[in-house]
């Protein structure tokens, strides 16, 4: 899988990934509305590990975005199948913010999940206060299922089926 727009790169996480990986994930700003926490390197490389195995298991996963010029890697954007449903998400390095590559990134990966993997409806969750990540999803065309606690946070369940 190889998804391309004017500034970036997409396509499947790598074992050499790992690293880069764990210097985003170990920012506790950048897991600020998902836990606070930040990841160790151990975490950081199951992470990249089970996205690995859930292409090859089931098809899709969460996938590396880079910039297209210098092919660094500054994030994630893809699919987690979970409890609720398919999770449509995506998280960033603190130096590629405000810049619109969350966005840039959500709408290609998107198309790709509908068109290509055929899939019909997503989720995607974010905390009351993630402007950026509720921008991009109303933005995308999500609809604001419900308000809900997660993890003690104030959350968004916002939800996208094809055709509506």
């Amino acid at each position: 899988m190889l998804l391309q727009t004017k500034r970036l790169i997409i396509e499947h996480f790598k074992e050499s990934d790992i690293s880069d990986w764990a210097k985003i994930e170990s920012d506790a700003n950048v897991r600020r509305f998902v836990d606070g926490k930040a990841l160790s390197f151990d975490e950081a490389r199951k992470y990249v590990e089970m996205n690995i195995r859930q292409y090859q298991k089931i098809g899709y996963g969460r996938y590396a975005v880079r910039l297209k010029e210098k092919a660094k890697l500054i994030g994630m954007c893809g699919f987690l199948k979970e409890n609720y449903g398919i999770d449509f998400g995506y998280r960033y390095s603190k130096i590629s913010w405000g810049k619109g590559f969350g966005f840039e990134a959500a709408k290609v990966v998107l198309n790709y999940g509908l068109s290509e993997l055929g899939l019909e409806k997503v989720v995607g969750l974010t905390a009351e206060e993630n402007s950026g990540s509720i921008r991009i999803l109303e933005k995308l065309g999500f609809k604001l299922q419900e308000k809900f606690l997660f993890n003690n946070t104030k959350a968004f369940k916002y939800q996208y089926t094809k055709g509506l």
